[in-house]
């Protein structure tokens, strides 16, 4: 009897370091794979608040036949789109030439420029705000087809397909 009670014990104390041998080898790992999913959440959820729709464009030419496009996009998501955010947002272009084009922010040959429409006095897109977009290509296209794209930096983008 003694001799069941002492392997009992034994058997107990050997399965309880065994569990706290195993928890100190997951623990790390779970708590690490904790953050990357609330992280992942985090941006998830900022990707859910945030929508744009593409209201129309106004494309033309200059007097030199080079071609500008004003576009105005509203912002019918809950998020605050940040004046900083705006500055890492990607404009792009496809003429359907085959070739989609990038237009930057920065000055010269085919850059764009925004404006806010019906703000509240900040540089912040707030939501049912509506950003004006000027595109400069800086070069004649031919009339037809084409297609604008302006995409966030975090992923989430409109675009509409026109034609002039």
């Amino acid at each position: 009897m003694a001799e069941e009670t002492i392997s009992t014990a034994i058997l107990t104390v050997a399965t309880i370091i065994a569990a706290v041998v195993l928890l100190n080898a997951i623990y790390p790992a779970l708590y690490s794979a904790s953050g990357s999913i609330l992280s992942m959440n985090s941006v998830t959820v900022d990707r859910m608040k945030t929508d744009l729709k593409v209201l129309t464009e106004y494309p033309g030419t200059d007097a030199e036949g080079h071609f500008h496009l004003v576009v105005w996009v509203k912002n019918t998501g809950d998020t605050v789109i940040k004046e900083a955010d705006l500055g890492l947002t990607d404009v792009y272009l496809y003429p359907g030439n085959g070739v989609t084009t990038r237009i930057s922010q920065a000055a010269g040959s085919r850059n764009w420029q925004y404006s806010i429409l019906g703000g509240d006095g900040d540089n912040d897109w707030d939501p049912v705000e509506t950003l004006q977009v000027t595109i400069d290509y800086g070069s004649p296209l031919p009339a037809g087809t084409a297609r604008f794209r302006i995409a966030l930096d975090n992923g989430v983008y409109a675009e509409d397909t026109f034609s002039w």
